[in-house]
């Protein structure tokens, strides 16, 4: 079993980083920011996967903050979306 090590890694569960990393400037201003579904979509900070997830559970005329956004992708990885 020489080199498994690294398929073994595939399928352990990661802690989920914060994608979205607080610059120790502006970080008043960043507080309140909202974003669009579509301001989601066009996210570098998100993986394809975290961008669908936010397409299937975000509303189209709602704005969140990162930190709901965050919230919305592991709810639902732990299956908790409705």
């Amino acid at each position: 079993m020489k080199g498994m090590g690294g398929v073994l890694a595939m399928f352990t569960k990661k802690e989920a980083e914060n994608k979205f990393p607080k610059s120790s400037q502006n970080i008043d201003q960043n507080i309140d920011l909202k974003y669009s579904k579509a301001q989601f979509a066009e996210s570098r900070q998100l993986s394809r996967i975290e961008k669908d997830i936010l397409a299937a559970v975000l509303l189209e005329k709602e704005t969140y903050m990162i930190e709901e956004a965050e919230q919305h992708i592991k709810q639902f990885m732990n299956g908790e979306a409705q």
